[in-house]
């Protein structure tokens, strides 16, 4: 990866994230011998095993293997985008992560089934607003929690605690860029039309919102999340 988030590449065909992707028109003349051997360990196996009983599975365990090596793949690029998304931020830009934390329960040293998905709860939604400072260039971190005892989470919630964060800044920036995972809370019609009148009604340009594959990479929210929930229980 560079350091803007692009996937570069590789002449090992197994590393190389660009053919991943399908965008790659380079030549792969390498071989990696740690990749190589998962499937001639695969090959082996079909060599010395009889073929009615145990191809079929081990056919199946490989696209298994392969899928995961996707999986590590796509995390690989996700988690590579906030650092560069980071790196290139302005000082009159900002950069917002948001996040629904789970609904939060009242907790008990045990509890049936029946009690855990019966409990009503509150619904958490997180922001984290990143700007950069004019003068020492740091970036500079501020959290926003908005609970609602509707566990509802619609883009109209998703609105309204972004619209409370902008109102609360002094300095507003003048673009911003969005991450969140691709739930239905945040990947709408709804959203994206209330988000295309933010440069009337707040002189805001949205540059981009990224989706990111929900378990597939974790930001800074997922943390800040963790200690919310620590705290709640102390």
């Amino acid at each position: 990866m560079s350091q803007n988030g692009i996937a570069i590449h590789n002449s090992c065909l197994s590393h190389c994230l660009q053919h991943a992707f399908g965008d790659c028109q380079e030549t792969h003349s390498n071989i990696c011998a740690n990749c190589e051997s998962l499937f001639t360990f695969f090959k082996n196996l079909k060599e010395h095993l009889p073929l009615n009983q145990h191809h079929e599975n081990l056919d199946e365990y490989q696209k298994q293997l392969i899928a995961f090596m996707s999986h590590h793949a796509r995390k690989i690029y996700l988690n590579a985008q906030l650092p560069a998304i980071l790196s290139q931020l302005g000082s009159d830009e900002a950069l917002i992560i948001v996040d629904y934390k789970m609904r939060i329960n009242p907790k008990k040293s045990r509890e049936t089934k029946d009690e855990w998905f019966g409990k009503r709860g509150w619904t958490l939604h997180s922001v984290l607003l990143y700007t950069k400072d004019q003068i020492t260039n740091n970036i500079n971190i501020n959290a926003f929690d908005h609970w609602s005892g509707d566990t509802k989470q619609d883009a109209w919630f998703t609105a309204s605690s972004l619209h409370g964060v902008i109102e609360t800044l002094e300095r507003k920036p003048e673009c911003v860029t969005i991450i969140s995972d691709n739930g239905g809370h945040y990947h709408n019609t709804e959203l994206m039309i209330i988000l295309s009148h933010w440069k009337e009604w707040y002189n805001i340009c949205v540059n981009k919102w990224i989706f990111l594959e929900a378990g597939k990479a974790k930001t800074t929210i997922d943390s800040y999340h963790a200690q919310v929930r620590i705290l709640y229980y102390l």
